[in-house]
């Protein structure tokens, strides 16, 4: 059922026209065209935190999204619950249909080899435009994917806004400062398509939407977004951690002293009738199988997403701008703890980070080498995909960001390997 205030987020920016009989909703048709876009299916060849390859048990880009959209679908779950009797809230909540597409939508602008990959690609860009893995995510949508010519999937208004985690414009940000590591932000090219999504909220709404905030990234995110990204965070905190125990990446002691801070009290963490002890991590994760493991994950999982609830901002007129996804203060730092173990214990250990160096020095050559001659060493049908009206450095930072970690590699060893490759080589 649409709900007449939610009409103008139904919009498309181009004529769409539905199919007979097609008697889906808006979003229901975003969603599919995500799910049954190239971009998605390319997700299964993409670093999440450890390569492609190395085992067939650990995530990667595209199961971490489909985990992203299952827990984006608990959360509106609990806020329908929570907020049942409140029109003015639940009647703007997203519907599972643009929840889910946000949240499989929200890493397609991911390039090869993770973090690794955006920072190489955003040098090469920093006087170009920049390169920015959610950036590169509206612009797949709106633009590259194979759907609608020149307008990617010509998704609604609101998904859009749903995948928008950084309402403001690169060359908002001081260019000096970002040399190495791009700023949080959507592409000054794709500013005309943020407008559109923008223009049912006033003026005071908009220009506060895009205020940076004193850590030098936007301050806000619309109401889709941020359970989205509540999502996300929750997905890579506790499957990853899941990923890199069964591995055995990390030790028990490792993770007990990741977490000693946060238990110094010794009090249980979580909401009434759903806490967990300090003990419970050595006990389940380590010492109870894979049984054990999966039910702990999803305590763990149930704990954040029951946690969850809507917060209001005054200063915002606008529904979708004034209520916004939190989870309590304890809760919060606990989620965080759990990130900051993965990425401390996992990503910057030294067997990660040279995996992570080689992919942008994989990454860097082929840029450098594709721009040399573009109509020369890219294939045809991708050399059209891509937008004519970019500048060349846009175009190859387009046809590598969309390359698998494996495909990379390809290209890399055809290109600088001898003996390696052949004529007769799908590209």
């Amino acid at each position: 059922m649409i709900r007449p205030a939610d009409t103008v987020f139904q919009q498309r920016m181009h004529p769409d026209v539905n199919r007979p009989g097609d008697i889906r909703e808006a979003y229901d048709r975003d969603k599919s065209r995500i799910i049954h876009s190239s971009a998605f299916r390319r997700l299964q060849g993409k670093t999440q935190v450890m390569g492609v390859g190395e085992n067939d048990f650990h995530r990667t880009r595209l199961t971490h999204s489909i985990e992203v959209g299952q827990i984006g679908e608990g959360l509106l779950k609990v806020l329908q619950r929570q907020h049942e009797v409140e029109p003015d809230i639940v009647n703007w909540l997203p519907s599972p249909a643009l929840m889910i597409a946000a949240c499989y939508a929200h890493d397609l602008g991911h390039p090869p080899f993770g973090h690794g990959g955006e920072r190489a690609l955003h040098r090469k860009m920093v006087g170009s435009g920049g390169f920015e893995g959610n950036a590169q995510t509206l612009r797949i949508l709106t633009k590259l994917e194979k759907y609608q010519a020149g307008h990617g999937i010509n998704p609604t208004r609101r998904t859009v806004l749903a995948v928008l985690k950084y309402p403001v414009r690169y060359d908002a940000f001081p260019e000096t400062d970002h040399q190495n590591k791009p700023p949080k932000c959507y592409y000054t090219e794709e500013a005309n398509i943020v407008e559109w999504a923008l223009e049912p909220f006033s003026k005071n709404d908009t220009e506060l939407f895009r205020k940076i905030g004193t850590d030098g990234k936007p301050e806000h995110r619309g109401l889709d977004a941020s359970i989205m990204e509540c999502a996300d965070d929750i997905a890579y905190a506790v499957h990853d951690l899941e990923d890199i125990i069964a591995r055995k990446l990390v030790t028990k002691r490792e993770v007990e002293n990741g977490l000693s801070d946060l238990f110094k009290s010794g009090q249980p963490i979580g909401p009434p009738g759903n806490k967990v002890c300090r003990n419970e991590f050595a006990n389940y994760l380590f010492e109870c199988g894979s049984e054990g493991r999966k039910q702990f994950i999803g305590k763990l999982v149930n704990i954040f997403i029951s946690a969850a609830k809507i917060d209001e901002d005054p200063k915002f007129e606008h529904p979708l701008l004034k209520f916004s996804i939190q989870l309590p203060a304890e809760i919060s730092e606990f989620l965080q703890s759990l990130k900051d173990i993965t990425y401390k214990l996992v990503v910057k250990k030294a067997a990660i980070q040279q995996l992570e160096r080689r992919g942008q020095r994989i990454v860097e050559a082929l840029f450098n080498e594709l721009l040399c001659a573009p109509s020369e060493l890219i294939p045809a049908d991708a050399l059209r995909s891509l937008d004519q009206r970019d500048i060349t450095l846009r175009q190859v930072c387009d046809y590598v960001a969309g390359m698998t970690d494996n495909y990379a590699e390809k290209i890399y060893n055809r290109l600088f390997t001898p003996g390696f490759g052949s004529s007769r080589d799908e590209l």
